[in-house]
């Protein structure tokens, strides 16, 4: 289905990986979306796609997770779509944006459909149900719905389009919320997305080691990439190993791990506020380039007051 993945950013790889796995992905749908007839997916005919449908302009700004499958009937087909939602601000065109996403999937669905099936009366779609995963620090204020970014949706009614979409919050869950889990790799990967900085992961890690310890060879292979990926991006050259904190003959060493962490905390909490500044600063600067493109200002003009290359400016001239 659709264009081939591109993205590579770690924050996307962890998650899609995680919910490339069967098991983590069910779970989502059961213990966080909730939705009635989830109870009639046939779960063997649940599969995940290799393919993408992000658009480029938002290409390096988040990542997707693709299944189909079919309720239990054997006839009824729907196509999970998964927005990974990875920016620390909330995006108020995001219902727009699942609704382009939305049609992308169907055009595919469309042009790859038998030429003449497409033409008669029975011809159906698969329902396309619409997902988003956010682990910004902000509240989502977004509306559910994509009607209500509609000027007076109130008086239109159902005569304008409309679709809402779940949505799973990381922030809002807790080891209460999480304990009966079905998958525990979901489990213990939504306590790491609720981590800000490496010594929580490594707390969690051990109050967590019982299920860690209990996870089949891929699922293993997917908390552990994980908990490598977020030692680097919390500022952790050396890379560590799941091995050296869950099993009890290095008990040691994960305390010294940890102990060394809360040893020099301005220097993460240091790491962390400039990474923090670099960001805020970056997106000021495109927001400046933004007005002045909408302003016909000159690119040279631009480039002095936004500090910005040409080649950024162009890439945001490109999304007006």
């Amino acid at each position: 289905m659709g264009e081939k993945e591109k993205t590579n950013d770690s924050h996307d790889v962890r998650l899609k990986e995680l919910f490339k796995n069967k098991e983590a992905f069910l779970s989502l749908l059961k213990d966080c979306v909730k939705a009635e007839w989830i109870k009639d997916l046939d779960e063997d005919s649940l599969k995940p796609s290799n393919h993408s449908f992000i658009l480029q302009d938002f290409r390096k700004k988040e990542a997707d997770v693709v299944y189909e499958a079919t309720l239990k009937n054997g006839k009824t087909k729907v196509v999970f779509y998964v927005l990974l939602e990875l920016q620390r601000k909330v995006d108020y065109r995001m219902p727009y944006r699942l609704l382009l996403y939305i049609v992308e999937i169907l055009r595919y669905y469309y042009n790859n459909a038998d030429a003449k099936a497409r033409k008669r009366k029975n011809f159906k779609f698969p329902a396309v149900f619409p997902i988003i995963f956010f682990n910004g620090g902000q509240k989502w204020s977004v509306p559910l719905s994509l009607k209500e970014m509609f000027d007076g949706y109130k008086i239109f009614g159902d005569s304008l389009i409309n679709f809402n979409y779940a949505l799973v919050d990381a922030k809002g869950y807790d080891e209460e919320s999480v304990k009966d889990f079905q998958s525990k790799l979901l489990k213990v990967m939504m306590m790491f997305e609720k981590s800000r900085k490496f010594g929580e992961i490594l707390e969690i890690t051990k109050k967590y080691n019982k299920d860690i310890a209990g996870l089949n060879e891929e699922e293993y292979r997917i908390i552990n990439a994980a908990f490598d990926i977020l030692s680097r991006l919390h500022g952790h050259s050396e890379s560590y190993n799941l091995n050296e904190i869950v099993k009890p003959k290095s008990a040691r060493r994960a305390d010294s791990m940890l102990s060394d962490i809360l040893a020099n905390p301005k220097k993460y909490i240091k790491e962390y506020d400039d990474q923090i500044k670099k960001e805020a600063k970056k997106e000021m600067n495109i927001e400046i380039a933004r007005e002045m493109l909408l302003d016909g200002e000159p690119i040279f003009k631009i480039m002095k007051y936004s500090k910005l290359t040409e080649k950024e400016i162009r890439a945001i001239e490109e999304t007006l």
